[in-house]
């Protein structure tokens, strides 16, 4: 979109230098969009006429209505559902969009509800904090950290994620998708 942020520090990290056209790395086409703020999140769901999910929707579609702890079913190790889970000091990011369909689909086919990267959904306030509540779970868990979010690839799990400003808000491993209103 051309869209440059005011603060620009870590915006897109893992794609061009700021100054220079914004594109994916070779090889990143296909992977989730991440190094966004929830706000930007947001405004590119805007302009695609859109928004990010609420916490209850992502989870509808994801689970569908059969309390199931996984987007295919109940058990965990389904063949071919989930990203390869790694660990370490370097992340080597998430893996394409679709590489788990069909085996990793919800009921209602959407891809990539777990696993990959933890995905934006609607805000939370209250008096005392601004926060998000995260969804989905990552592939990543650096190593050694016990500050790090515990992976939550469960669909009756989330993670809080505290709102600060963009730039601090920008990650590796968070990620969005965007949802579009049926017509009434």
């Amino acid at each position: 979109t051309g869209y440059e942020p005011d603060d620009p520090a870590r915006f897109l990290a893992n794609w061009a230098a700021a100054g220079a056209p914004r594109a994916p790395p070779a090889g990143a086409e296909r992977q989730p969009v991440r190094f966004v703020s929830r706000a930007e999140a947001q405004a590119f769901c805007a302009w695609r006429g859109a928004r990010l999910p609420r916490s209850w929707e992502w989870q509808y579609a994801a689970q569908g209505l059969d309390g199931r702890l996984y987007p295919w079913g109940t058990n965990r190790s389904a063949e071919g559902a989930l990203p390869t889970f790694t660990s370490g000091n370097v992340y080597k990011g998430p893996e394409e969009a679709g590489a788990h369909s069909p085996a990793g689909d919800s009921p209602f086919g959407v891809a990539d509800m777990v696993g990959n990267i933890w995905q934006y959904t609607d805000e939370f306030q209250d008096e005392h904090t601004r926060s998000v509540l995260l969804r989905g779970g990552s592939n990543y868990r650096p190593k050694g950290s016990n500050w790090y979010f515990p992976n939550k690839i469960e669909l009756n799990t989330h993670n809080k994620y505290f709102l600060f400003d963009d730039c601090y808000e920008r990650a590796a491993t968070i990620g969005f998708r965007c949802v579009v209103d049926a017509a009434a």
